[in-house]
């Protein structure tokens, strides 16, 4: 049985090319939204999630805020276009295992998937930490 993995995305076009990407080596599931992403969380049980930062409706912050309630370990790679450092710290202390910057290099990210896929989820094994003082935007 393949890992799965979900990619929350609205741009089908980033979408679709980590689909591709990834595809051959894990079950990529996608989310165009963050409410679909919280659905797609309490079916299918993803074991890796990267999630795109700013999206309309639900912002990748309060999908990260929303899915320990849903899946208790998981890791989390951000992927943003932003390069914010207070926006990083924030996903960070969301639980967020990395954030990385877009454009990335795919081969440093296909690498990052597959080291996250052979550690015990919530990265470093750590569990979902969210900080009461921390509030998504």
């Amino acid at each position: 049985m393949r890992h799965k993995l979900l990619v929350v995305d609205d741009d089908p076009e980033m979408r679709r090319a980590l689909v591709q990407s990834l595809g051959e080596a894990y079950e990529v599931l996608e989310a165009p939204t963050g409410r679909d992403a919280l659905l797609i969380l309490a079916s299918q049980r993803p074991r890796l999630m990267l999630l795109d930062m700013t999206m309309p409706g639900m912002s990748g912050l309060e999908v990260l805020a929303a899915a320990p309630d849903i899946v208790k370990a998981m890791t989390v790679l951000m992927l943003t276009g932003e390069n914010d450092v207070e926006l990083a710290k924030r996903a960070l202390d969301l639980g967020a295992d990395e954030f990385i910057t877009k454009p990335f290099d795919w081969p440093r990210l296909k690498d990052k998937v597959e080291r996250s896929m052979n550690v015990t989820p919530g990265g470093s094994g750590r569990p979902w930490r969210v900080k009461d003082d921390v509030k998504a935007s």
